[in-house]
């Protein structure tokens, strides 16, 4: 089946414009239900492969949307680099739930080129997009089902393994950097993001929001995964016993996902995690 790509540019949090594809079945006159995908830290829209997986989902008959939260540090120019680090320094938790309602309100707003179907919406997050998913989730009614990739469990990113020490110096800063592996950058990340987290400790308490999750959930995981351990992924799961686990034996964090992606050919964990998470969705919609 032959896809189309729509693109758009939206307005996120303080105004900073995102860059969004959409890709869906070509030349489809009948209403598409709509995947929401939220990249991880780190990551973009088309991080590793990313437009041969939306490819899978419209193939599937599938409307898959994809967009940059607004400070994960790319812009509609340069969506694969992370060029605006001022605006990556403040990213935060809530304001990827408002980048995420802008995105929702948008594909409701009827400005789109293609017919969704609304009353058919899902969220798939990965990494940190997963709580991102999970908690946008809980407190929206039109989400009809949500998966997560690897998500973590929890949201204390990046400062859980810090020490009383480390947290100290990060106050007394304002913020500290951590080395992107890939691109060798050192990465801000603003010490408000801590205080944002202890304004908010019961809207962010993860496994309080999971356990209130009512909606149908996949989570899926890879056995090796040496970023976010596959622990996070029965941790969630038992918060939500409804919640249905798909562990990926031999794979890591990505599915065996690199960027840049040469080949064009997607990985076999990847496409074992495409393929359920599309039989998923085909079952509960």
């Amino acid at each position: 089946m032959e896809t189309q790509i729509y693109q758009y540019t939206l307005s996120g949090s303080a105004s900073i414009p995102m860059a969004m594809d959409v890709h869906v079945p070509a030349g489809e006159q009948a209403e598409l239900p709509v995947v929401i995908y939220a990249h991880g830290i780190n990551g973009f829209k088309d991080w590793g492969g990313m437009n041969q997986i939306a490819a899978e989902f419209a193939k599937a008959g599938f409307a898959f949307v994809k967009f940059n939260f607004s400070h994960n540090g790319t812009t509609p120019a340069r969506p694969t680099e992370f060029y605006n680090l001022e605006a990556y320094k403040e990213d935060s938790y809530l304001k990827r739930q408002y980048d995420l309602s802008c995105v929702l309100n948008f594909i409701q707003s009827g400005h789109l080129d293609f017919k969704p179907n609304l009353e058919n919406i899902s969220l798939i997050g990965h990494s940190r997009g997963g709580p991102d998913t999970i908690l946008f989730a809980a407190n929206s009614s039109a989400i009809k089902s949500i998966i997560t990739w690897a998500s973590v469990s929890h949201c204390r990113t990046p400062w859980d393994s810090l020490s009383p020490s480390e947290l100290e110096a990060w106050r007394e800063k304002g913020f500290y950097t951590r080395k992107n592996a890939r691109t060798k950058q050192d990465m801000p990340i603003s010490y408000k993001l801590y205080e944002e987290y202890k304004a908010h400790k019961s809207e962010l308490d993860l496994e309080k929001v999971a356990r209130s999750i009512s909606i149908p959930w996949l989570i899926v995981h890879g056995d090796d995964d040496e970023a976010v351990f596959v622990k996070a992924a029965y941790d969630l799961k038992a918060w939500c016993p409804e919640a249905r686990v798909f562990i990926i034996p031999e794979t890591g964090h990505t599915f065996d996902r690199v960027h840049p992606m040469i080949s064009s050919e997607l990985p076999a964990a990847t496409l074992k995690k495409v393929n359920h998470s599309i039989e998923f969705l085909r079952e509960v919609q």
